[in-house]
């Protein structure tokens, strides 16, 4: 224990045996400092308050308590009220009471004059220490508030300054996801790493950011790591579990997800997963016994309109009709509702009523992939051919790789015509598609279209396009 520990040590047991026995107390304004700092460090934060008030009245203008009632203020969210009490300390206070004042300033959306006031304070003659404290401190209040663009500048700084500082690190790869450069997100998850090869949270990180960046593989491999440091972990095991299953790899997906299940039945998100997981394997009996158990465990609400789901699945539209009948009042305005009215309207040719549904389903969830690819078939059934394009552009925009709408635009683009968006949409296509597309079109499957060139399948396929015969081969 070195000098300062020993100086702090006494100090706090004379302030707690002069407490204990109702005594007067007076200190020295850097000995309530020291005391105030002490008990912040240890969490109490209320006794660390009483100090700083019991020094201010015997030392009403000691610079450092009253930077500590600053600090008091800002960390109870009383902004204003900080703002105003720096109003009484000179600006000699350096770069912590600068630092206070921009953190005040930010979270009262008063982003010019903090950012002037950022500017002001690069502009003095920092020495390095101050400058590093004050780029990083900055840099984390920035991404605090969403200033995203502004931390990368100075947490970018910072680690040319220390390039060990792990804090900086993880501000610099959650300032990049947020921006959605996920690739500069793992990159700085990566030197993390480097940094801590055994960091949990690190490999968690990374899984995620992964995962969210299509590399499904890596994702797992990295929830692997993170499960041997941290075993049995739940919520990783979920995220392995949908990192399999967007990798196509359903069936070890389910595996992990029931024994998920298993460890904690009663998380409600896993069983929604784990429906979604057996639909995709077309195990309905399965889907019926967890809608079942999910209904027993957190009640009916939404239970209905599930297991019609599961009816429409199989194809058994009666039984899913008298479950929708049944509906209660209450769940009628709901996602679930809408979608399965239009489905079951739109399987009896009611394509007005199953757009009307639809539609208000899209209002309550904007951007939903399923419900603008059923708004693009429905169009197509009213042949509403530049509406069912618009949709599926805006779903492509949204997942460019869900399945089979790349195709579907170019048979709509075929039957409108229209040269321009037609090009656009084969221009999207790799040789291998274009080649495919062409088999579709011409219904002759035997034919060897391998030796083909790019130009020669487009130059044939825009013939096809001005001919308008693509429908009488093609079932949308």
């Amino acid at each position: 224990m070195d000098d300062n520990e020993l100086d702090i040590t006494s100090l706090v047991e004379k302030y707690e045996q002069m407490r204990a026995l109702g005594k007067k107390m007076y200190f020295d304004a850097d000995e309530f400092a020291l005391l105030a700092e002490y008990y912040n460090a240890e969490g109490d934060n209320e006794e660390a308050e009483q100090l700083i008030g019991e020094g201010l009245k015997i030392h009403p203008g000691s610079p450092e308590l009253m930077l500590l009632q600053v600090k008091t203020l800002v960390f109870s969210e009383m902004y204003e009220e900080a703002l105003d009490y720096m109003k009484l300390i000179s600006d000699d206070g350096g770069v912590d009471l600068a630092l206070l004042k921009i953190e005040a300033l930010l979270h009262l959306d008063r982003y010019p004059e903090a950012d002037n006031l950022i500017n002001k304070t690069l502009e003095q003659d920092l020495v390095m220490d101050d400058l590093y404290y004050f780029i990083t401190e900055a840099g984390y209040m920035l991404n605090d508030v969403d200033k995203f663009d502004r931390a990368i500048t100075f947490l970018e700084e910072s680690i040319k300054i220390d390039d060990t500082n792990t804090d900086a690190i993880v501000d610099l790869a959650y300032a990049y996801e947020m921006k959605g450069d996920l690739e500069k997100a793992i990159e700085y998850n990566n030197r993390l790493l480097d940094i801590d090869p055994y960091s949990y949270d690190g490999w968690v990180n990374i899984g995620k950011l992964y995962s969210m960046n299509e590399q499904y593989d890596k994702a797992i491999d990295a929830f692997d790591f993170a499960l041997t440091i941290r075993e049995d972990d739940v919520s990783v095991l979920k995220m392995k579990a949908l990192s399999l299953y967007l990798n196509d790899n359903t069936s070890e997906a389910i595996s992990i997800f029931e024994e998920c299940l298993r460890k904690a039945p009663d998380d409600e998100t896993l069983y929604d997963s784990l429906l979604e997981a057996y639909e995709a394997m077309e195990q309905y009996d399965e889907m019926m016994k967890l809608i079942d158990k999910k209904e027993a465990l957190f009640g009916s609400e939404g239970i209905m309109a599930k297991r019609a789901f599961v009816h429409i699945s199989r194809e058994e539209f009666e039984e899913a009709r008298e479950l929708f009948s049944r509906i209660p009042e209450t769940e009628k305005e709901s996602l679930d509702y809408y979608m399965l009215e239009g489905e079951l309207a739109f399987q009896d040719d009611n394509f007005l009523q199953a757009e009307v549904s639809y539609m208000k389903a899209a209002l309550l969830s904007e951007g939903n992939e399923d419900i603008l690819d059923r708004l693009a078939n429905i169009s197509v059934a009213q042949e509403k051919f530049e509406q069912a394009a618009s949709y599926l552009e805006e779903l492509l925009e949204i997942a460019p790789d869900f399945p089979t709408a790349k195709s579907r635009l170019a048979f709509i683009r075929f039957e409108i015509g229209s040269k321009e968006p037609f090009d656009e949409i084969m221009s999207q296509f790799s040789d291998e598609e274009l080649r495919a597309l062409l088999n579709l079109l011409t219904g002759n499957e035997e034919t060897d279209f391998s030796g083909y060139s790019r130009e020669k399948i487009l130059t044939q396929l825009n013939e096809a396009r001005e001919n308008r015969v693509l429908f009488k081969n093609i079932k949308y």
